[in-house]
């Protein structure tokens, strides 16, 4: 690989990789595209395949050949700039090309975004207190208070309580700035999903507007917020799963896939361990904050 590459760290956890493609890389995958195209192209008075290159390449788009030449050349370099560099990208990068000129060579600007750092602080002291207050009993306010220790409804009640209570204080109180990419795919995912789903309903994303009483504006302030409310939390957890050590094994991913209804479901459970361990951990990180004393 002759490109050269490019980092420069950048504010919210994002990173930029500047790849400096060689213009004779570029030539060559050209010439390959051309090739392939030739060799399947049909045009008038030749048999497939047999025209003359240069009379294909001329009912070529060359920006399209071009385009096909860089989605070609692109993922190697990225590949190892994320490699050498020790980067962590967790969304999809942004892809620009900043310079692409023939007999030149080419630059490409990737910006990608990584987990943020910050800090837990006193969490667990926190937690504790409000854990603590969850479990006060004022005389009288609550009759039947022995029955419902003992009464699996209630205590599961009580721990969601303090899970809702804990989450609460942790997203107000631990603060992190984190990339804008991350929000922006989170709120292209949800527009899909609405846009699929008023499909579903029959309806037009501009009737869905006129019956919620809302602007394409508004949904996405909206989008944006729970976004950047449900990363946060999200990257919250899994720092206190990190430090408090907490893991899955897989006799817990098998115990939870045998427990699965059909063989059919078992195994599709199976083709997603991956995901089964993240909604495992997960749980044990609530559980090990309403535990808390």
């Amino acid at each position: 690989m002759n490109g050269n590459i490019e980092i420069k760290k950048l504010a919210k956890a994002e990173t930029e990789i500047i790849l400096h493609l060689p213009w004779e890389e570029i030539k060559n995958k050209y010439e390959e595209v051309v090739n392939k195209s030739a060799a399947d192209a049909q045009i008038k008075g030749f048999r497939k395949g047999k025209a003359p290159k240069k009379l294909v390449e001329e009912t070529l788009d060359k920006s399209k050949v071009y385009s096909l030449v860089v989605q070609e050349i692109l993922p190697s370099y990225y590949e190892t700039a994320i490699k050498d560099n020790n980067l962590k990208p967790i969304v999809n990068p942004k892809v620009s090309l900043d310079s692409a000129k023939e007999n030149e060579n080419w630059e490409v600007r990737i910006l990608i975004a990584e987990k943020p750092q910050f800090s837990l602080g006193n969490y667990k002291e926190e937690i504790v207190k409000i854990n603590k207050s969850a479990e006060i009993w004022v005389p009288g306010k609550d009759e039947g208070k022995k029955d419902k220790e003992n009464d699996p409804q209630a205590i599961q009640k009580k721990k969601d309580e303090k899970i809702q209570a804990a989450l609460k204080w942790l997203s107000e109180n631990i603060k992190m700035d984190f990339s804008d990419l991350i929000i922006e795919e989170e709120v292209n995912r949800r527009l899909s999903q609405l846009v699929e789903q008023t499909q579903k309903l029959g309806l037009t994303i501009e009737q869905y507007l006129v019956s919620t009483g809302k602007s394409v504006d508004q949904i996405k302030s909206e989008y944006q917020k729970e976004a950047a409310s449900l990363w946060q939390i999200e990257f919250i957890l899994e720092e206190i799963s990190d430090k408090e050590n907490l893991t899955v094994e897989e006799k817990e991913i098998n115990e939870l896939i045998e427990k699965a209804g059909s063989e059919e479901e078992k195994k599709a459970l199976t083709t997603q361990k991956y995901l089964l361990a993240s909604v495992v951990r997960r749980q044990k990180t609530l559980d090990f904050l309403a535990n808390l004393s």
